[in-house]
C-alpha cells in the first residue's frame, strides 16, 4: 500500500487528523510519512516543499527553519 502523499493529508478534514495519525501508527508507517515529507522539504522543488510543509502543519507538526 502507497504512503499518503502531501496532497492526501491536506485533504484531511481536521476532524480526521487524530484519526488518520492513529492509523498510520498503529500500521506503523507514520515514521515513513514524516520522513517522506521531512525529506521534500529540502527538495529543490519549490512546489512540493510547500506542499510538504502545509501538510505537516495540517498535522500539527510545527516547521523550523
Amino acid at each position: 500500500m502507497p504512503l499518503p502523499s502531501a496532497e492526501d493529508i491536506l485533504s484531511l478534514s481536521a476532524e480526521a487528523i487524530a484519526d488518520f495519525i492513529c492509523d498510520q501508527t498503529s500500521s506503523k508507517t507514520l515514521h515513513r510519512v514524516m520522513t517522506q515529507l521531512n525529506i521534500q522539504l529540502s527538495s529543490t522543488d519549490e512546489e512540493m516543499r510547500i506542499k510538504a510543509g502545509r501538510a505537516l502543519e495540517h498535522l500539527g507538526f510545527p516547521i523550523y527553519a
